[in-house]
């Protein structure tokens, strides 16, 4: 039985995981109907929370002796690291061939997607407008791909998209003379996440004063606020289930011999 395990970070927000970790798995599951669906969460501390609160549990492998792991990670970050950590060892021990997807950001053709995909849902935008995307940051590097996702926005022509990160590089102060030179009037901050959880709640659009939306609208712009996780975007959600493709294909390879 070939399983398909699909690892989020998970969250506590019930109205964005349904609009965004369930929506994408919903979507995966329908792409593969001949994979056994699976699900799992990486943060302990929410998962924890969820099964006190609501008496939530997850899924076990039973009977798995072919294993594709599809993730909403978006980096090589601690997350995938945790992922790998666990299914790894777990599979060479009890010899089940596994291939783990990709994360989403992980090469120059993904981030340009992904900022295509990001871009589509602001199509909508006016010459006053700039768009500021708020991503999680690792503590563990990598986080040039956060650069590198700016720069594939300006590369389709889309220079009034920024990013920065709430627990990373490049910082809110680091990205914000590049959105003031920009001459926008008015800035849309969005979480470049998964979920619009705690961090795009409180973060970046918070009441406080160092949320991101207080700091901009204390320097004089329009902030906007959207609270839509990147999980609710359909090419998101479409590139997730490419990432599953390309390990379903190499899965196959590996097989053949």
């Amino acid at each position: 039985m070939r399983g398909m395990l699909f690892v989020s970070f998970g969250t506590s927000h019930e109205d964005t995981r349904v609009k965004t970790i369930d929506a994408i798995q919903a979507k995966v599951r329908a792409a593969f109907p001949d994979c056994t669906p699976y699900s799992a969460w990486t943060s302990g501390m929410i998962i924890k929370k969820v099964a006190a609160e609501r008496g939530e549990h997850h899924d076990t492998l039973d009977g798995v002796d072919d294993l594709i792991v599809s993730t909403t990670c978006l980096m090589h970050g601690a997350e995938m690291a945790k992922i790998e950590k666990a299914v790894i060892p777990w599979a060479a021990e009890r010899n089940i061939p596994t291939e783990i997807a990709e994360p989403l950001l992980n090469s120059p053709g993904d981030q340009a997607a992904v900022a295509r995909a990001i871009a589509d849902e602001f199509a909508g935008l006016g010459a006053d407008d700039a768009v500021l995307l708020m991503g999680h940051g690792s503590p563990t590097g990598g986080n040039e791909v956060y650069r590198q996702v700016q720069e594939a926005f300006h590369a389709q022509g889309n220079d009034r998209f920024f990013v920065a990160t709430v627990e990373g590089e490049p910082t809110f102060d680091d990205v914000w003379p590049l959105v003031q030179a920009s001459g926008a009037a008015r800035v849309h901050l969005a979480p470049l996440m998964i979920v619009a959880g705690d961090h795009a709640k409180n973060d970046l659009a918070g009441e406080d004063d160092d949320s991101w939306a207080s700091r901009v609208a204390a320097c004089g712009l329009e902030a906007v606020p959207v609270l839509k996780g990147l999980g609710e975007y359909a090419g998101i959600q479409q590139l997730v289930c490419d990432h599953v493709e390309q390990a379903l294909m190499m899965r196959e390879v590996a097989l053949r011999g």
